[in-house]
């Protein structure tokens, strides 16, 4: 398959250039509002409990987690946690020179509030969330066993295996679209959030600079979903007798 030159000129050079593009977009956009005081003097935590306890989510726990932009919420164990990347952004280095270790950058607290506007969804019961934890087994399915159904089905004329594979990856299709509205939503939660605690001007920008870079990943992702989608649908329907 990867040699097939369909599937290079229609799925894989596309994906490329556009997972690509959107990477560099968040990397670029959160190196820049890195360097940008958002005035607001607590650390990355601190920050985080504050903005949970002023949304009545005092049961929501907080806990560090290795890498870089791996922020996340659980909301089977009701925990957000904050990436190292993130976490040592509450040290503001401008000109080579690190500033007090009690300031968040308008990235670091626009990727947090992102997190909380998560946890708020979740203890709200936003429709679109439950919907994506609901097919979150269908969608692992989709995206890792799948694809072996429909190479194996198609090799071996078994349509079939080949169709079962297809409504498999299907559903981690649906996964990436259900995402886009979870994740705008949040974005949105966000940005109340901040401005809230008087991040307006160009700070309120910059966090939301950040937060539309971070939600091209998510339209990369169902794009990309959406182009290898279509290409298993030719390979399964296209190989028929």
């Amino acid at each position: 398959m990867i040699f097939d030159p369909i599937y290079i000129v229609a799925v894989l050079l596309p994906t490329l250039a556009i997972t690509g593009w959107a990477a560099w977009r968040v990397r670029s956009t959160y190196a820049k509002w890195s360097k940008v005081d958002s005035g607001i003097n607590l650390d990355a935590f601190d920050f985080a409990r504050r903005l949970l306890d002023r949304q009545g989510l005092q049961h929501v726990k907080i806990e560090p987690t290795p890498g870089k932009l791996t922020d996340h919420y659980d909301p089977r164990g009701k925990i957000l946690r904050v990436s190292t990347q993130v976490a040592d952004a509450s040290a503001l280095t401008t000109a080579g020179v690190t500033t007090s270790a009690t300031r968040l950058s308008v990235a670091a607290a626009a990727v947090i509030a992102h997190e909380v506007g998560h946890a708020l969804q979740d203890h709200a019961g936003d429709p679109a969330m439950k919907l994506r934890q609901t097919i979150v087994p269908a969608a692992q399915f989709g995206s890792g066993i799948a694809p072996w159904l429909i190479i194996a089905g198609v090799i071996l004329t078994i349509p079939g295996l080949a169709l079962v594979g297809l409504i498999g990856f299907g559903a981690a299709v649906l996964f990436t679209f259900v995402t886009l509205p979870v994740e705008i939503g949040a974005s949105g939660k966000a940005l109340a959030f901040v401005n809230g605690l008087g991040m307006v001007g160009d700070k309120q920008t910059g966090a939301r600079d950040v937060l539309k870079a971070a939600a091209w990943t998510y339209v990369a992702g169902a794009l990309t979903a959406l182009l290898t989608f279509l290409y298993y649908a030719w390979l399964v329907f296209g190989h028929r007798d």
